[in-house]
């Protein structure tokens, strides 16, 4: 009664709600996850198709028994010798680089390399394997082997592009085995003359040589020897020797002198 409109306000009381109650805590006890990363090595050895033969096709490998395996990480160092099976096993630390190095007796020291960083952790995978191999060749000592792909143009001796892979895999291995010592040899097919194909042969075998000494390796580990048309590694007569035969022929090789 007195009201002025359809709602009027006579008097407001301010009340200071309750707080709402906490949740009641957690009493379940969060499981701990134990991150794990562990890597399985194995050292290998090739097998040709002709046993003793490294020019042949490698057809497979196989364990390499008692070899030992140098493991540098974080300025560490640890050695291991593998198991039956060529194989040995690693608990990996994150965020770490590691080189491996496997050696044996009268087998090339051979490397590789593993990273775990940028490994992400899996709570559905915890515990992460992987793998790595590493494969030597033996070492057959003035026995020549073959470098593929190692070609030269027409009259000329310089190292082409497309050779440079090979002779930088080679300078690789060597700079694993500072202890060898290699000859570096050229052959020719039988076309031209004798005296021309062994000068020949001889320039490139020694572009082939300052090519490895330009990457570092001390020359007194190298020698160049050119044979011209003298060794052929397939007998046929010249005039009747398909393209094949004569590239057969035309050949750079390496072959281990101690």
């Amino acid at each position: 009664k007195g009201g002025k409109g359809n709602d009027d306000v006579y008097r407001f009381e301010y009340r200071t709600p309750k707080p709402r109650p906490l949740p009641p805590p957690d009493t379940t006890r969060k499981k701990i996850i134990a991150y794990k990363m562990i890597l399985d090595g194995v050292v290998l050895e090739k097998i040709h198709g002709i046993a003793d033969n490294p020019n042949t096709p490698v057809i497979g490998r196989k364990p390499l028994p008692d070899s030992k395996v140098t493991i540098n990480f974080n300025n560490q160092r640890r050695e291991v010798t593998v198991n039956i099976d060529g194989g040995f096993s690693l608990e990996l630390d994150s965020l770490t680089d590691y080189r491996f190095s496997a050696a044996h007796p009268e087998y090339l020291t051979n490397q590789t390399t593993f990273t775990t960083k940028g490994i992400g952790k899996d709570p559905a995978n915890p515990i992460q394997r992987f793998e790595i191999e590493i494969v030597l060749d033996k070492i057959y000592r003035n026995k020549e082997i073959v470098l593929e792909n190692i070609y030269y143009d027409f009259d000329k001796w310089n190292i082409r592009k497309d050779a440079e892979p090979t002779l930088d895999r080679l300078a690789a291995t060597l700079q694993q085995n500072p202890a060898i010592k290699i000859q570096l040899s050229s052959h020719t097919d039988c076309r031209g003359g004798a005296t021309y194909n062994e000068t020949l042969s001889q320039k490139r075998a020694s572009s082939a040589v300052a090519y490895l000494i330009s990457k570092g390796l001390a020359a007194d580990r190298l020698v160049a020897k050119g044979y011209g048309l003298s060794m052929p590694a397939v007998v046929c007569d010249c005039k009747k020797c398909t393209e094949d035969e004569h590239q057969a022929n035309r050949r750079t090789t390496f072959k281990v002198l101690e």
